[in-house]
C-alpha cells in the first residue's frame, strides 16, 4: 500500500528543505552550486524578459549569484523563499542596467540622430517594440510589470521580492499599464 503525502506536507518538507540548503550554503561551495541550479534559469528567464539581450543576461546572472554569494552570511530565514530574494537582488541589477542602458541609447541617439529619422517599422518586429517601450518606461514600472506579467507572480510575492506594500505594488501595476500602452499606441500610430 503506497502512503500518500498531502500537498501542503509536500510544500512545507521542501521549503524546510530549502531553509536547511541555504544554512549550508553559507558554509558550504557545494550547497550554494545546488542553490545556483535551482534558481538560475528562473533568475535568468526573468533578467532576459527584462532586458532580452541574452549576452547581458549571462553577465547579470553571474553578478546576482555573486552578489547572493557575498550576502549569504547576512541571510536571514523569514519564512520567504529564497527565490524573493534572488528576485529582489535581479531586480536592483536590472534597474541599473537600465539606467546605465538608456544612457548609452541616449548619448547613441545624439550621434546617430540622422539615422534614426525616417526609417519604417516593419511589423515582424512587434516584440521587439514591446519590449523597447518596456525599457521606455522607469524601472518602478518595469519591474512590478515584468515580475507580475512577465513572470507570473502574484501581486503579494511581486510586493515581497521588491520590498514595497501591495497597494503600492498595485497602483505601479495600473500606471506602468497605461504607459505602456501609450508608449505602443504611439508606436503604432508613427509607422
Amino acid at each position: 500500500m503506497e502512503l500518500e503525502i498531502p500537498m501542503g506536507a509536500q510544500v512545507t518538507a521542501r521549503c524546510a528543505d530549502e531553509r536547511d540548503l541555504v544554512e549550508r550554503a553559507k558554509s558550504d561551495r557545494r550547497a550554494f552550486a545546488e542553490l545556483y541550479h535551482s534558481h538560475q534559469s528562473a533568475i535568468g528567464g526573468y533578467i532576459y524578459r527584462r532586458i532580452g539581450d541574452a549576452h547581458a543576461t549571462e553577465d547579470l546572472v553571474a553578478d546576482v549569484f555573486t552578489i547572493a554569494l557575498q550576502a549569504l552570511p547576512r541571510y536571514r530565514q523569514r519564512g520567504l523563499p529564497v527565490r524573493a530574494w534572488l528576485y529582489r537582488i535581479a531586480t536592483n541589477r536590472v534597474n541599473r542596467w537600465v539606467r546605465r542602458e538608456r544612457y548609452r541609447r541616449f548619448k547613441r541617439l545624439e550621434m546617430d540622430c540622422e539615422d534614426v529619422g525616417g526609417a519604417p517599422v516593419d511589423a515582424g518586429l512587434t516584440r521587439e517594440h514591446t519590449r523597447a517601450a518596456l525599457l521606455d518606461l522607469a524601472p518602478k514600472f518595469q519591474t512590478v510589470l515584468a515580475l507580475h506579467y512577465l513572470e507570473g507572480l502574484p501581486i503579494r510575492e511581486v510586493a515581497t521580492a521588491i520590498g514595497c506594500r501591495v497597494g503600492t505594488v498595485k497602483s505601479r501595476l495600473a500606471r506602468g499599464r497605461d504607459a505602456l500602452r501609450q508608449r505602443l499606441q504611439s508606436r503604432r500610430s508613427s509607422r
